[in-house]
């Protein structure tokens, strides 16, 4: 038996193989991307008759969510620093408890705000409050996330879209009630 002959055989049955794995991965990548849904998005925007300053403060008290987010169990400030605030979020969804931990960032008529931990593949938003010209408030709410694949496909946009309007509603009728009383 030629030695040399086996050996070189061995090293190019080596690379062969090697290169067949490398063409698999890239395969299973390529299959795997062709799954991933892109992030969602929601964009919202209202005026009021209302002071900026009001609003930008009603929207600021993340820890009375919970009085009038649909779905929101519990609102708490874990964090206060200068500039910003990491709070939770509790809610009961499709007979299933959820919590979102956030870093929420105040600026002048601004609140950026990141998922730290919670259902979200990755969750960023933020509430804008601007001046009209007749001195109202545009209050602007976008955001993009990404939804783990289960509940991605469980979870209409439709659905999504229900629940941030009411949530921006929700935000209006306390804003209304706090004008009020």
């Amino acid at each position: 038996m030629n030695w040399e002959v086996l050996i070189q055989w061995y090293i190019q049955f080596g690379k062969s193989l090697l290169s067949m794995l490398h063409l698999l991965e890239l395969g299973v990548s390529y299959f795997l991307k062709s799954l991933q849904v892109p992030p969602r998005k929601v964009n919202l925007s209202k005026t009021l008759k209302q002071d900026t300053k009001k609003v930008f403060e009603q929207i600021a008290n993340f820890e009375n969510y919970s009085k009038y987010i649909p779905g929101c169990s519990s609102a708490r400030v874990l964090e206060k620093h200068k500039d910003y605030e990491v709070g939770e979020l509790k809610f009961d969804f499709l007979l299933r408890k959820y919590s979102i931990t956030s870093k929420n960032i105040l600026l002048d008529n601004k609140i950026q705000i990141e998922q730290i931990e919670g259902p979200f593949e990755f969750f960023k938003g933020e509430w804008i409050i601007n001046k009209t010209k007749d001195l109202s408030a545009e209050i602007i709410f976008n955001s993009e996330f990404k939804l783990p694949f289960l509940l991605d496909n469980l979870l209409p946009d439709q659905a999504i879209n229900i629940f941030c309007e009411g949530a921006m509603e929700a935000f209006i009728k306390r804003l209304e009630k706090t004008e009020e009383g």
